[in-house]
């Protein structure tokens, strides 16, 4: 609810209520109106509960102390398990279709079977993580202070120094392991970027880094490569919509149509096993996942401060203000600068907002994404640990040498961005 008054009621406490102008009126007393477009609920309210208790059952386990550092535990043992038994498809299919061509005979029947076993493996093969097509690549020689902070960031945190910076328009910052030599690399997001203060910056990085130390890159892609697996097999063994176009022609013009009945058949056997077998290893890596997030900040707060570390995760609440208010500027606001747009829309926040942001966390479980825990345990995880100060400082003046190196970067990316709203 909005509304341009001055001061109301609350209508179920009758508390007295403040009203900011363009943002959502709600009471704090007892969360009346703190979401106010509650969404539609697509899983199951059992599904939620599990999660929910996950969340909750890591972060008291934190809060006691009784996760100290990264390791082995059992989820993480689970889920490469699952994934492990999925990578050895591809790689059955290869040696299947060499067994073929070797030992079986007549080759007239071999070579095809043959084909259709390297297909398999070719189609189901692991792939190496690559660069958004649209990220602008920033190399040592061109960012010097950046990666001056990022090696201190990285010598702190214990693990090796990035290779390069990918810079996009996107509300994120990731750290990530690219080609087969899963080299480091982190990605910058322009609209998250430019709305955090110069401590947050070294939160986030520290943060981001931490996974790199954690080896979480790694345990992504093995867990990445497994779920590709499971949605080709889901596309292969699920109703398309050609599927019923044949069957509707068959039956329009009267005649059977055995090999589509046939199809639906293995579909309704083989597809929910395909979909189970993804709820189960999502399900198992979730718990490895979000540990290795809660450690991260924990060690996101070691570096660059308690406060900073508490202050950035609650920042990316704003992220979709942010890139709201870049296309925005971007579509009808060519005049300024859109990334001092982007500045002023989430410095004019008030913090009873971000308050309301925090609270609408809790009730929806608001995450990063499904991998993340809800950012209103790691935000309260953090500012309940003893304070801790700062290891990496950003002085404000290296702070915008680092917005001057990234100013190339940032035009090709806004150019590019730019273009893709004018479609």
């Amino acid at each position: 609810m909005q509304t341009d008054a001055g001061v109301i009621r609350c209508p179920q406490c009758a508390q007295q209520l403040r009203v900011d102008r363009g943002h959502v009126t709600w009471c704090d007393r007892c969360d009346w109106n703190v979401d106010p477009n509650p969404p539609d609920r697509q899983d199951p309210a059992w599904r939620q509960r599990l999660e929910h208790a996950l969340a909750d059952t890591l972060y008291r386990e934190l809060e006691r102390g009784k996760l100290h550092r990264p390791g082995w535990d059992a989820a993480r043992l689970a889920a490469y398990g699952l994934a492990g038994l999925l990578l050895l498809i591809p790689l059955l299919s290869f040696l299947a279709g060499i067994a073929l061509l070797v030992f079986y005979r007549p080759l007239w029947l071999c070579i095809p079977l043959a084909a259709i076993a390297f297909c398999v493996a070719l189609l189901l093969r692991p792939r190496a993580t690559h660069l958004p097509p649209d990220a602008y690549v920033v190399q040592r020689d061109e960012a010097p202070v950046l990666f001056t902070l990022l090696d201190e960031i990285a010598t702190v945190v214990g693990t090796p120094p990035v290779v390069a910076v990918a810079v996009d328009a996107e509300p994120n910052i990731s750290f990530g392991r690219v080609g087969w030599r899963f080299q480091p690399v982190i990605g910058l997001g322009l609209s998250l970027w430019a709305t955090l203060s110069p401590q947050e910056r070294v939160a986030v990085l520290a943060h981001e880094l931490g996974h790199g130390k954690n080896g979480d890159a790694r345990h992504g892609w093995v867990i990445g490569a497994a779920e590709s697996v499971l949605r080709q097999l889901n596309e292969v063994f699920s109703n398309q919509p050609m599927d019923e176009y044949r069957l509707d022609m068959a039956a329009a013009i009267g005649a059977t149509h055995s090999n589509g009945h046939l199809s639906r058949v293995i579909n309704s056997i083989v597809g929910p096993v395909v979909r189970g077998y993804t709820w189960l290893l999502e399900r198992v890596s979730l718990r490895s996942n979000q540990r290795a997030e809660y450690l991260a900040d924990r060690r996101s707060g070691e570096i660059a401060g308690s406060d900073a570390a508490a202050w950035a995760l609650e920042r990316s609440l704003l992220a979709d203000t942010a890139y709201r208010a870049l296309e925005r500027a971007l579509r009808f606001e060519k005049e300024l600068e859109p990334l001092e747009v982007v500045r002023r829309a989430v410095t004019e926040v008030p913090q009873r907002e971000i308050e309301r942001r925090l609270r609408l966390s809790r009730l929806r479980e608001i995450r990063t994404d499904s991998s993340h825990p809800p950012t209103y345990l790691r935000a309260r995880l953090i500012r309940t640990r003893p304070a801790t100060t700062a290891r990496v400082v950003l002085g404000l003046n290296e702070n915008r040498a680092v917005d001057r190196e990234l100013v190339p970067a940032a035009e090709h990316v806004l150019k590019e961005l730019r273009a893709e709203l004018a479609q």
